[in-house]
Order: structure tokens, then C-alpha cells, then sequence
């Protein structure tokens, strides 16, 4: 293994691979890496042979110093034409310049001697058949709140204009407060919209009622796979079931793109209401690794982070 700096020729080879990698996702993508620079992050690549490389996003400095083979745990990983691995997550922590290293490994090629692996959960829709095979895996629950949401007068419109984000990114803030998140920047959204909505990557949905935005949806895709990435909604218009259609919606145009699947994301054990609403859109489980090795600084201030999370989250119960 050699880490490659950040070079055209570096660049050149990796997108050479990738055009070889059946398993390649958006995520591996030249513009989802050129996302995150937008975003003052640095990319590095791990050169594990003439035929397998993995890219990483790296933020920080010093003890702070962290290395994503891509952020969020989002199907990253290796990019490879050999047919088979494994590669060495402990080989790869050596020859990064990093404290914290995590892999996503959503092709199965990653090994490790340490137990670091983690096995992560995400839900996957089947568009092989179509729309019409796929909704008819729909629970009669959640075809109730679709016709429900259409009875409310709730519509769903890509978004055409640039400057609609902005309304997306209200919603992203408001979401992500209420699960004591830390929230995206606005130029990430700006970002991925001017990388790869242009490149037909992206799509960006918005669900308005009267008028009024109350749901925004992030649809990514590469080749014939569809990542249905972010939803975000106005919790108070919640009964409208904006969110129900909408995901319907990014249904039936992905499988009018030819995508032969949805992914609908990591599905954490701990947030069953979400694995319920995903399973009702016919999803069902796939589980994938992530690797992780975290420097002392970097765990410690995480775990500063979540305890600021939770006791923000209680203030939040407590007050409603």
C-alpha cells in the first residue's frame, strides 16, 4: 500500500478504476468528492494495489486529524476491479497521516485483525420490477397516507432553482435540532446542487401545502442505483403525510429512470420509527461494515458532543 497525494495523475488513475467497479456508488463519484473540498475538506487516496484504491476525506489537523473513506458511513469504501479482497484496514491506518480512520465497506473487502468492525443496517427498495411492483409492496397503512397526503393537497416539484435550497436548508435545520444533530452548512447543499443536479446525480424535491414548504427530499444516484440520501420536514405539519408522498414520488421517478433500486439509508437500531416507515415502502434490511480506529482527542470530544446532544434533547422534551 502507498497514500498517493492529491495530483491530477492521482485523480486520473482513481477515476480509471472507477469506471471498472460494478459496486461504485455516487459516493465514490469524482463530484461527490469535490463536495466536500467545496467545503475546505482534503482528499487523499490509499493505493492498495495496481487495481484497488480507496479515497478519504480528511478534516482537522494534529490530534483532530480525521480520515473518512467517505463521511456518514454512505457506502464508500474501496473502489476495486479485482473480484475478490480482502484489504487491510490496519494496513490502510498505517499509511494514512490520521489519529481517526473510519471505512465504510458496503462491497465486503475490508479485513481486520483488531475487532473494529461495526455492522451498520440500511433499507433497500427493489425497482426491478418497476413502480407498479414496487408500490405493491407498499403496507395498506402507508398507501392510506399517501392518498392522504393527495386528499390534503399536498404537491411534490423538483426544485428548478438554485435559490429554493434555501428553503430545503430551513427544513434541515429544523430536523436535524429536534434529534440533537449537528447541521450541514448551507454551502453543502449550494455544493451539491451546482456538482451534480447539473450532471443529472441529484435531485432535490420540495412538498408544499398551500403554498407553504413542509418537506424537502435529497435524491442522489449513480448508474442504475438511487440513494434517497436526506428527508427533511416540518415536524408541526406532520399529520399532511408530505413525507409519505413524497418518497413515493422519488419511487416512481427512480424507477422510471432505470434504477433497479432505492436505497433508503443507514437504519441505526435505536430509531425504530424510522425502520418502520422505511419498511413500509417495501424496504427491506441490507447490512454492510464500517471500520473504525478513533484517537484518544477525537473520542473524547465526541463524547463531549453526544452528552451536549442528549442534555439538549431533554431540555427540548421537557419543554414541549
Amino acid at each position: 500500500m502507498r497514500l498517493l497525494t492529491d495530483s491530477n495523475l492521482a485523480r486520473a488513475r482513481y477515476a480509471e478504476i472507477l469506471e471498472h467497479f460494478a459496486e461504485g456508488s455516487v459516493y465514490h463519484t469524482p463530484a461527490w468528492l469535490r463536495v466536500w473540498e467545496d467545503l475546505g475538506a482534503e482528499l487523499a487516496f490509499v493505493e492498495v494495489d495496481a487495481e484497488t484504491m480507496v479515497p478519504f476525506v480528511c478534516k482537522g489537523a494534529g490530534a483532530l486529524r480525521r480520515a473518512y473513506s467517505l463521511p456518514f458511513d454512505t457506502y464508500g469504501g474501496p473502489v476495486t476491479a479485482r473480484s475478490n479482497g480482502p484489504v487491510s484496514f490496519e494496513g490502510i491506518i498505517e499509511r494514512l497521516d490520521s489519529p481517526s480512520v473510519r471505512v465504510a465497506d458496503f462491497g465486503a473487502v475490508v479485513a481486520s485483525r483488531n475487532g473494529a468492525l461495526r455492522p451498520v443496517a440500511t433499507h433497500i427498495v427493489d425497482l426491478g420490477g418497476g413502480y407498479d411492483a414496487a408500490a405493491r409492496n407498499y403496507t395498506d397503512a402507508n398507501r392510506r397516507n399517501i392518498r392522504q397526503a393527495v386528499d390534503h393537497g399536498v404537491r411534490v416539484a423538483a426544485v428548478s432553482q438554485h435559490a429554493v435550497t434555501r428553503d430545503f436548508y430551513r427544513l434541515h435545520l429544523q430536523t436535524v435540532k429536534r434529534h440533537g444533530a449537528r447541521p450541514l452548512p448551507m454551502a453543502f447543499f449550494e455544493s451539491v446542487y451546482a456538482r451534480l443536479v447539473s450532471a443529472g446525480a441529484a435531485t432535490f424535491y420540495l412538498a408544499f401545502h398551500q403554498d407553504r414548504v413542509v418537506a424537502g427530499n435529497l435524491v442522489l444516484r449513480h448508474r442504475d442505483r438511487s440513494y434517497d440520501w436526506m428527508w427533511v420536514y416540518d415536524d408541526r405539519m406532520a399529520p399532511l403525510r408530505a413525507t409519505n408522498l413524497m418518497l413515493d414520488h422519488a419511487i416512481r421517478d427512480e424507477a422510471g429512470r432505470g434504477s433497479r433500486e432505492l436505497n433508503l439509508g443507514a437504519s441505526p437500531n435505536d430509531r425504530l420509527g424510522s425502520v418502520r416507515f422505511k419498511q413500509s415502502f417495501g424496504a427491506r434490511p441490507f447490512t454492510y461494515a464500517v471500520y473504525t480506529h478513533t484517537g484518544p482527542l477525537v473520542a473524547a470530544a465526541r463524547r463531549v458532543w453526544l452528552g451536549v446532544g442528549r442534555i439538549g434533547a431533554r431540555i427540548r422534551s421537557a419543554s414541549s
